[in-house]
């Protein structure tokens, strides 16, 4: 099932690059700090830009709008949907489709090439069906799998839209799954009684629980579930944040023997997905502006403040260890593998959501002043 090889796509179909929500790309591209262009959106952007095997961007907003462009920066199509979008879609392998869901609790099946919907579905639910987590594509099943703030997982079969399965996604749920290459789906989730609970589902649905967390004082209505497990396959980890009150655990899991590896504690707790970068290093962004460093063991390597008071989405690496995070005070950040970093670019509003990298290598960041700015070598 593991083996010691990275296995990352060069094209990053869905939020974090591919399924594993990693976040790291196998390319190192020296980048110019003033942007090659600025991609125009409808809305402020709280979604990550995916792409298609021909570099096309795919971009969603608040506003409801989903616009394509080519690698050259020429707009291929635009369309408006009901509701905003945060959560960031995802492109299926074979780029003729494109998924994305709503504030409204609908999920449409989108033509790559034209932006016609083929199929729109609306998700049931007795409370607040808002999508917010970010949306996953399993190839073998066909699937395409997300949560919705009424508290279940849905995995759907993506050409015709209709429901294969689902599960119990606890309480306010927003942190994605993640997917390992036999096609398990890892999530996490809190339930009342239970605590954090981290989750494994195979592609017919059956759930087991690898480990809980009990409740703390506040109990499970005030925690905060927002990122998603990071896996890394080559080394048969996977990464797991649990919040208690204002501080955070990162727990690294053995995918192998299924216990335990190590565990830190975070002085503040995490909104981000965590990163993991080619040398199996783990970096963390919480909710006091930092930034930290963790080697494969769990030593703390390095510790990195933003100066912002507070960092909302995770960041992305390159091969050659640099890792970017963007901040709510509109800063773009290049942090080196000791931990040593600066401003690279400084944006007029906020960042908000994960940055990533096309298939030649360019950095797209996603910005709420309604643009995406693209950097390149």
């Amino acid at each position: 099932m593991f083996d010691t090889a990275p296995g990352i796509s060069s094209v990053w179909r869905s939020a974090g690059g591919d399924n594993s929500r990693r976040g790291w790309s196998d390319r190192a591209v020296r980048l110019a700090r003033k942007p090659v262009r600025r991609l125009q959106a409808q809305g402020a952007v709280q979604a990550a830009v995916v792409f298609d095997q021909a570099g096309t961007a795919f971009i969603a907003d608040m506003a409801g709008g989903v616009r394509a462009y080519a690698a050259n920066g020429k707009l291929l199509w635009s369309v408006k949907l009901a509701g905003g979008i945060s959560a960031t879609p995802v492109v299926h392998p074979d780029d003729r489709s494109l998924f994305v869901a709503t504030h409204t609790g609908s999920v449409y099946r989108l033509e790559a090439a034209s932006g016609a919907v083929r199929w729109r579905r609306g998700v049931p639910s007795t409370s607040d069906p808002r999508i917010l987590s970010d949306l996953l594509h399993l190839p073998r099943a066909d699937l395409v799998v997300f949560s919705s703030w009424g508290g279940r997982f849905h995995a759907l079969e993506a050409p015709t839209g209709q429901e294969r399965f689902g599960w119990d996604a606890g309480l306010s749920p927003r942190a994605a799954a993640a997917g390992d290459r036999d096609e398990n789906l890892y999530c996490l989730r809190v339930r009342s009684g239970q605590g954090a609970e981290f989750v494994r589902v195979d592609a017919r649905g059956q759930e087991r629980v690898f480990f809980r967390e009990p409740e703390d004082q506040r109990g499970a209505r005030r925690a905060l579930v927002a990122a998603a497990p990071v896996l890394d396959e080559g080394r048969a980890v996977a990464y797991v944040v649990v919040n208690q009150g204002r501080r955070g655990q990162l727990v690294a899991w053995s995918l192998k023997t299924e216990a335990t590896l190590w565990r830190q504690t975070l002085p503040a707790a995490v909104q981000a997905t965590p990163t993991v970068l080619q040398g199996g290093e783990v970096v963390v962004a919480d909710l006091a502006g930092s930034v930290r460093g963790f080697s494969s063991e769990g030593e703390l390597r390095f510790r990195y403040s933003t100066g912002s008071e507070y960092l909302l989405a995770g960041g992305v690496g390159q091969a050659d260890g640099t890792f970017w995070i963007g901040d709510p005070l509109g800063v773009l950040h290049a942090v080196n593998r000791r931990g040593s970093g600066a401003a690279f670019f400084e944006a007029p509003r906020s960042i908000q959501a994960r940055l990533s990298f096309d298939p030649l290598g360019r950095l797209h960041g996603p910005c709420t002043d309604r643009l995406v700015y693209v950097f390149a070598g």
